[in-house]
């Protein structure tokens, strides 16, 4: 059973179309909110499998919180998901060599990048006389400077809601724009990149237009 789930894991082993790589996520997600994860790939085999190397087909960008367990919601197990997390999941340098290193050497096919609802990172942006530590300040910028190039007025709190849900959307834009390896896969159509939202409750993902060939 355990090599027959998660289709989507191995390169050059499981799915080979991005859609489908997207379409697998969402039926792993099915069976977490239905109550029927089959908790794939948590074997001793699994494991022994994959301390040569790993073959994952999907990275994904989420943010740090504790309430987004992203393996968990995705019905994952060992070697399917090359994960990277920051609060705010935004493009900064270490998220983007993280990403940059699974297409240029992992050779994943997805980037899923996953904003949340009530998201502390984007609420820190709609503060006001905040003092925070010096790389703290330096991320709640990132996150001002995107919302405000993408219209969100962080002057009115009645926007936050919508603010979480277009940060997905942000990252992906940031990525394209200041990753000429990210820029190049999407283009070439050997990375589809997916903005998604999750609304943790009730539970559920918003999946956004994706970029591919743009």
């Amino acid at each position: 059973m355990d090599n027959q789930l998660c289709d989507f894991v191995d390169s050059g082993q499981g799915l080979d179309n991005p859609f489908e790589i997207v379409e697998e996520l969402k039926r792993g997600f099915s069976r977490f909110l239905s109550g029927q994860s089959d908790h794939p790939h948590a074997t001793e085999a699994r494991r022994h499998q994959l301390i040569g190397g790993q073959h994952p087909q999907v990275a994904l960008l989420a943010c740090s919180d504790s309430r987004v367990p992203v393996e968990v919601i995705f019905d994952a197990g060992f070697g399917d998901l090359f994960v990277i997390r920051n609060a705010g999941n935004t493009n900064t340098f270490g998220s983007a060599g993280s990403i940059e290193y699974a297409v240029l050497d992992l050779n994943v096919k997805v980037l899923l990048i996953m904003s949340h609802q009530n998201c502390g990172a984007v609420k820190a942006a709609y503060l006001k006389d905040q003092n925070f530590s010096q790389s703290l300040t330096e991320l709640v910028l990132d996150i001002k400077t995107g919302l405000a190039s993408h219209g969100v007025d962080i002057n009115n709190q009645s926007t936050y809601a919508d603010a979480c849900i277009k940060n997905a959307n942000i990252t992906a834009r940031s990525l394209m724009e200041t990753s000429a390896p990210i820029r190049e896969a999407v283009k070439s159509k050997k990375l589809l990149i997916q903005p998604a939202y999750l609304q943790i409750d009730p539970m559920s993902i918003q999946w956004m237009d994706p970029f591919f060939g743009d």
